[in-house]
C-alpha cells in the first residue's frame, strides 16, 4: 500500500523516495536500474517529490531528500492547514444557507402571488417552508394541529433544534384529532412542544412570532391552499385567536411543568439551567421552555431583562 497516495504521489514516485532515503543523489540511472523502469519515467516520479519538496535536485542533477520527519512533518502541517481553511469556509457556507433560501422564498414569491403580501406554498413544499419560517423569525411559535395539518414533528428538524435551545413552542391539538392521533400528540409534545387541548380549531395555521403566519385560504373547510402571511396586522390577528383559543383549551399533562414560584427561587439563586432541571426532576429543555414562557409572560427578551423584572415584580403575580 501506498502511504503517499494521499497526497497525489504515485507508485512509483512513492517507491523512488524510498529508493533515495536509502542511498542519496545518485544518477537517475542508476535508479532506474533498481527498479527496472525508463530514466524518463524516474524523472517525472522525481518531479512530483520535488513539487512537495520532499525532495531536491542537486546542480549536477541528482535528487536528495532531508530526513522524513522533517520533508514529511512540513507537507502534513500545510495540508492540514489547508483543511483547516476549507472546513472553516464550508461552515460559512452553512450560515449562508438561510439568507440562499430567504432569496429564493423572496423569488418564488415574487413569480408566484398575485396579490401584494401573499406567497402561495404548494403541498408537497410545506415542511421546507415551515422549517424557513422557523429558522428565519424569532419569538413562540404557535400551531394549531387539525387532521388537515399533518405535518409530524419528526420532519422538523430546525423547529426540533430552536425548541431545545430554548424557542418557546405551543401547540393546539383539536380534542377529537388528539384523541385519534395519540402518537403524534406524544411526538410533538417529546420535541418540546407546550400543549392544549381544544375542542374546536376553527382553521389550521401557524404563527412564527410576530414575523409571519402560514394558514389555509379555505377557513373551517378541508380544502384550500396553503399562504404564508406578513402583514403585521394580520399576523397580530391570528396571534390573538391564537392566545384566545389557548386559555379556553385545557391541559394534557397538568402535571409536567414546574410552578413558576420555584423556578424563580431557583434561577435567583444562581443555579443554572442543568441544575435546576435536576433540582426540579424534570428534562433539561422543560426548564428551558418554562423560561421563555416567563419572558413571555414578563414581555421581556433576554434572561438579564427577565431577571430585572422578577426583582421588581418579586415571586407575586405568576401562575403556579
Amino acid at each position: 500500500m501506498n502511504p503517499l497516495a494521499v497526497l497525489g504521489i504515485d507508485d512509483l514516485a512513492e517507491q523512488l523516495y524510498r529508493q533515495v532515503l536509502r542511498d542519496q543523489a545518485r544518477p537517475f540511472g542508476v535508479y532506474a536500474s533498481r527498479l527496472n523502469t525508463p530514466v524518463g519515467d524516474v524523472e517525472a516520479a522525481a518531479e512530483q517529490l520535488r513539487a512537495l519538496r520532499l525532495v531536491r535536485i542537486t546542480e549536477d542533477g541528482r535528487p536528495s531528500a532531508d530526513h522524513p520527519r522533517a520533508g514529511l512533518e512540513r507537507v502534513l502541517s500545510a495540508e492540514e492547514a489547508r483543511h483547516a481553511e476549507r472546513r472553516r469556509d464550508l461552515a460559512r457556507l452553512r450560515d449562508a444557507i438561510d439568507g440562499f433560501a430567504g432569496d429564493h422564498r423572496a423569488g418564488q414569491e415574487q413569480a408566484d402571488t398575485a396579490e401584494a403580501g401573499r406567497e402561495y406554498v404548494e403541498i408537497d413544499g410545506l415542511g421546507d417552508v415551515m422549517e424557513h419560517l422557523a429558522a428565519s423569525t424569532s419569538g413562540p411559535i404557535r400551531f394549531t394541529h387539525t387532521d388537515a395539518l399533518a405535518v409530524s414533528a419528526g420532519e422538523q428538524p430546525v423547529l426540533a433544534r430552536l425548541v431545545a435551545d430554548g424557542r418557546l413552542l405551543r401547540g393546539l391539538h383539536e380534542f377529537d384529532a388528539a384523541s385519534t392521533r395519540s402518537l403524534d400528540v406524544v411526538e410533538w409534545a417529546n420535541l418540546g412542544e407546550e400543549q392544549r387541548l381544544a375542542t374546536h380549531i376553527p382553521n389550521e395555521f401557524v404563527c412564527y412570532g410576530t414575523d409571519a403566519v402560514i394558514a389555509n385560504t379555505d377557513w373551517g373547510g378541508e380544502g384550500g391552499r396553503y399562504v404564508v402571511l406578513r402583514d403585521a396586522v394580520v399576523v397580530r390577528a391570528f396571534v390573538e385567536l391564537f392566545d384566545r383559543m389557548w386559555a379556553a383549551a385545557s391541559g394534557v399533562d397538568d402535571g409536567a411543568e414546574p410552578t413558576s414560584e420555584r423556578l424563580v427561587e431557583l434561577m435567583q439563586a444562581g443555579l443554572k439551567d442543568e441544575a435546576i432541571a435536576r433540582a426540579l426532576g424534570v428534562s433539561l429543555r422543560t426548564v428551558r421552555r418554562r423560561v421563555a414562557a416567563l419572558m413571555e409572560e414578563c414581555g421581556v427578551e433576554t434572561r438579564f431583562q427577565l431577571a430585572v423584572k422578577l426583582t421588581e415584580r418579586g415571586l407575586t403575580g405568576f401562575e403556579g
